[in-house]
């Protein structure tokens, strides 16, 4: 138990860094498209209702989510130890945005992995297994 609450505890390190980092202006990130996971409603944020899908994923993960406004998204993949193995900056549009990540093309392992959608000042995480 002390050893998941330490991952968890890293994990969430991470993702606030990283979070940090992409306020400040990383411009090399994000992809378009996706389907299983909780939703997340938001009326002042960029984007809502983000789902991950397949889940798990064997080749090519979507992420779709609604988009409230134009702007920019940066999503990465974060491994079970937070560290990035992917991440791309892209153009959110008003209406439904589906971004794709070729998963093999990547060469991402499988084992468990966390999506990290980061918009404006806000952070939509979601779990994802790779297999």
């Amino acid at each position: 138990m002390k050893k998941i609450f330490l991952l968890f505890a890293i994990v969430t390190s991470v993702f606030a860094a990283s979070a940090q980092y992409s306020r400040v202006g990383n411009e090399n990130m994000t992809g378009k498209n996706s389907q299983i996971s909780t939703s997340v409603a938001s009326s002042e944020g960029l984007i809502e209702n983000i789902t991950v899908y397949p889940n798990p994923v064997v080749d090519v993960l979507k992420i779709a989510f609604k988009g409230n406004g134009s702007g920019l998204t940066v999503i990465s993949l974060f491994n079970n130890i937070g560290k990035q193995v992917y991440s791309q900056q892209s153009e959110v549009t008003p209406g439904n945005n589906i971004f794709s990540i070729d998963i093999r093309s990547k060469a991402i392992e499988p084992g468990i992995y966390f999506v990290k959608c980061a918009a404006d000042d806000q952070i939509i995480t979601r779990k994802l297994i790779v297999k």
